[in-house]
C-alpha cells in the first residue's frame, strides 16, 4: 500500500488522479483515500462512480409472452389417443384377416380331404374290485385262529389296511393276465401294466416300516410282499415286451405269474397254507 503523501502535493493532483485514488481503496492508504475525496468534494467532484443513465423507453426489449392457454390440437393428449386407436384399430384388422385367412385355408382342406370318417377305438380301462377285496380280506380273517385274531387288534387292523392294498393289486394283475390271454390286442391290453405296478407300489412302498404285527400276521404279510415283487417284475416283463412287439406271455412270463397265483391261492385256502409251511419247515 502507497504511502501517505504530503498534504500539499494532493491540491497539485488533477481530477482524475484523485478520482483514480478514491476508487481504488485497496491500492492506497486509507489517509490517503480520504484525503483525495475531501479535495474532490472541495473542487465539486463527487467522488463516487457515476451511475450509467437509464435508457430510453422505447429501446426496453419486453420479454415475449406465450398464451396461458393452449388450443385443443397444440396439447399433446388428443394426439396420444389418436396414435393409440390407430394402433390398435391396426392390430385388430390384422388379426381379423389373418383369422379369415385360417378358416379359408381349413375350408380348402376339409373340401379336399371330404368328409371325416369316426373310428371307434378300443380302450382298456382296468376296473375296480372293492367288493371282491373286501369278501377276500374277511375270508383271511376267517382263516384265522380266533386267537390269532384277538392276540393284538391294533396289528389284525393295520394288517387288514395292508391285506386291501395287496388285493386290490391281485385283482387288478389276475384280471389283466386273464384279458392277455383271451383277446388279440396284447398290446394295448399290455398298456395298462404301469397302471397296475402303481397299485402295488403302494403296498411295497408301505412295507418298509415294521407295523408291530404279530407273528402269525408277520408271516402272512411277508408272502404277500414276496408275490408283490412277483407281480411288479411280471407286469414289467409284459411292458417291456408289448413296447418292443413281442410275444406278451412267452413261458417265462407264465411262469413268474403262476408262482405269485400260488401265493394268492394259499392265502385264501387254510389247506393250501399249511400245506406251504410243511414244505417250508421240511
Amino acid at each position: 500500500m502507497s504511502a501517505l503523501p504530503p498534504s500539499d502535493s494532493i491540491s497539485e493532483k488533477t481530477d482524475a488522479q484523485l478520482l483514480f485514488l478514491a476508487q481504488h481503496p485497496e491500492l492506497y492508504h486509507a489517509d490517503l483515500i480520504a484525503a483525495a475525496r475531501r479535495e474532490l468534494r472541495r473542487r465539486g467532484v463527487s467522488p463516487d462512480p457515476a451511475q450509467p443513465e437509464p435508457l430510453p423507453r422505447e429501446n426496453y426489449i419486453l420479454p415475449y409472452q406465450e398464451d396461458t392457454e393452449l388450443s385443443f390440437w397444440q396439447r399433446p393428449a388428443p394426439w396420444v389417443a389418436l396414435l393409440a386407436v390407430l394402433f390398435i384399430g391396426g392390430i385388430l384388422y390384422w388379426s381379423n384377416m389373418n383369422t379369415k385367412a385360417a378358416q379359408a385355408l381349413a375350408a380348402q382342406q376339409a373340401k379336399e380331404e371330404g368328409p371325416v370318417t369316426l373310428e371307434s377305438v378300443e380302450t382298456h380301462v382296468i376296473p375296480t374290485f372293492d367288493s371282491l377285496t373286501r369278501t377276500q380280506v374277511a375270508q383271511e380273517m376267517r382263516q384265522l385262529s380266533a386267537a390269532d385274531r384277538t392276540e393284538d387288534t391294533t396289528a389284525t387292523r393295520k394288517y387288514k389296511l395292508l391285506a386291501t392294498r395287496y388285493w386290490n393289486a391281485e385283482n387288478q394283475s389276475t384280471y389283466l393276465l386273464k384279458q392277455l390271454k383271451g383277446t388279440a390286442a396284447d398290446k394295448a391290453v399290455a398298456g395298462q401294466a404301469p397302471v397296475i405296478i402303481e397299485e402295488w407300489r403302494r403296498l411295497t412302498k408301505a412295507l418298509v416300516y415294521n407295523h408291530g404285527l404279530t407273528a402269525t400276521l408277520a408271516e402272512r404279510m411277508d408272502l404277500m410282499r414276496r408275490a408283490a415283487y412277483l407281480r411288479i417284475e411280471t407286469l414289467e416283463e409284459i411292458a417291456r415286451h408289448a413296447q418292443n412287439d413281442q410275444v406278451v406271455l412267452d413261458p417265462s412270463i407264465i411262469h413268474l405269474a403262476d408262482s405269485a397265483t400260488q401265493m394268492r391261492e394259499s392265502l385264501l385256502s387254510r389247506e393250501k397254507w399249511n400245506g406251504r409251511l410243511r414244505r417250508a419247515i421240511l
